[in-house]
């Protein structure tokens, strides 16, 4: 086996990329951040977007309906794919489309000026997203599974970081008064420059044996329960994405400054406390993970809402950044840890997106009668329910003589030369 570069041995890496199979850990961890880039350079140009095409923010919300459309629809195909294809190859489809996106849906607003033509871009830019989700999240388990440890929290802090570096670049690009179309180009050609890079180190796992029968997109046994969690865990998540700037600044009066100073310590926690999930998964287990990230996002809520106070609030709110960052790779881990782990994921994750949908509206709705503070202890609820139904994710008690536990298992038939 060839030794890891020094990069790897250094040890500001985190510690699950840091393991005889570390090349192929940094290439998966590469495709979450390759997926973050490309969603933080979409959110940060949106603004340009809509003044070229002169949207209202109806027209825009068709846009992002499109979007969601396009990754709801996505998902359980990539479920099925992956049924019979490996994660490799699946991932890497995935992630070449989802790089020339890109700048397809800068074309379509900028050069086209055609807002039929954006919301089809945005639909294909959702699809494709959609599918580099799925067979990411189920590469990184099968990652998992071939030894080294828990790796899915730091994937998922990945594509937090490839978030920030997506909206960095495009704002760099902004102040040099690039156009969007060259700078989302050269946004793809480095995404497909990681691509092309993973391509060669990411290693090639059998699909999981069905024995000719398809496999169920929809939550079944104990999915359904993983399911409902990750519902509420990014309900948790597209609330506090929406509506923690809007309550630093109508409710406790802050400076539109100083609130995206504070929703930028949220973000900034989450990421990290995605760092450090897999090590405190390996040493905590999931369950007492899980049951602290949901009784962090109640109990700083709880402080952000019951002090009022710019202090509180930050510190609260990154209290519950630290709860979230964790909810869904601990979920999605235990969703994949069947035999089709593909297909489990899909299901698991197209529920648990239509959350994240639902959360930031539903506030809204019962901000509109109540209040922000009364629609925001909804998520205080969430949190709290979370944390009770910890225990969904507990492991099943291995038996000798389950003859099913040879079969869930998925091997790598291909090893690239840099895992070799």
């Amino acid at each position: 086996m060839i030794a890891p570069p020094a990069l790897m041995r250094r040890r500001y890496l985190p510690s699950s990329l840091r393991s005889p199979t570390g090349h192929e850990r940094l290439a998966v961890f590469g495709l979450f951040a390759l997926d973050g880039v490309g969603f933080g350079s979409w959110a940060a140009y949106l603004p340009t977007y809509k003044a070229r095409l002169g949207l209202s923010d109806g027209q825009l919300g068709i846009a992002l309906f499109a979007l969601v459309i396009g990754s709801l629809v996505s998902m359980p195909a990539a479920g099925r794919a992956l049924a019979t294809r490996s994660t490799r190859a699946v991932v890497l489809a995935g992630s070449t489309s989802f790089s020339l996106t890109v700048p397809l849906v800068a074309f379509a607003a900028m050069t086209l000026g055609n807002m039929a033509a954006f919301t089809a871009a945005a639909l294909l830019f959702g699809a494709t997203k959609g599918l580099i989700d799925v067979s990411a999240n189920a590469h990184a388990i099968d990652v998992e599974r071939d030894g080294g440890g828990p790796l899915l929290s730091t994937c998922h802090g990945g594509w937090s970081l490839g978030v920030l570096c997506g909206a960095t670049a495009v704002a760099g690009a902004l102040k040099l008064g690039m156009p969007p179309l060259l700078a989302t180009a050269l946004i793809a050609a480095g995404l497909l420059g990681l691509t092309a890079a993973a391509h060669a180190t990411l290693s090639s796992f059998d699909p999981p044996k069905t024995k000719g029968q398809a496999p169920s997109i929809r939550p079944r046994g104990r999915l359904i329960p993983l399911a409902g969690l990750a519902f509420l865990g990014l309900f948790c998540e597209g609330a506090m994405g929406d509506w923690a700037t809007i309550y630093l600044a109508d409710e406790v009066r802050a400076t539109a400054s100083a609130a995206a100073l504070g929703f930028a310590a949220y973000s900034l926690v989450m990421m990290f406390g995605r760092f450090a999930g897999d090590r405190f998964v390996a040493k905590l287990g999931p369950v007492a993970v899980l049951a602290v990230s949901g009784l962090s996002v109640a109990l700083g809520l709880g402080i952000a809402l019951a002090l009022r106070t710019y202090p509180a609030a930050v510190a609260g709110f990154a209290l519950v950044g630290l709860g979230v960052s964790n909810m869904v790779p601990i979920l999605f881990r235990s969703a994949g840890r069947g035999a089709d782990s593909g297909a489990a994921i899909a299901s698991v994750s197209t529920v648990g997106y239509l959350g994240f949908l639902v959360g930031p509206p539903l506030i809204g709705a019962l901000s509109q009668s109540a209040g922000l503070s009364i629609a925001l202890s909804v998520v205080i609820l969430v949190g709290l329910t979370i944390a009770a139904g910890s225990r969904v994710v507990a492991d099943p008690p291995k038996s000798a003589s389950d003859p099913s536990s040879k079969s869930e298992e998925r091997t790598p038939h291909v090893q690239s030369e840099a895992t070799a």
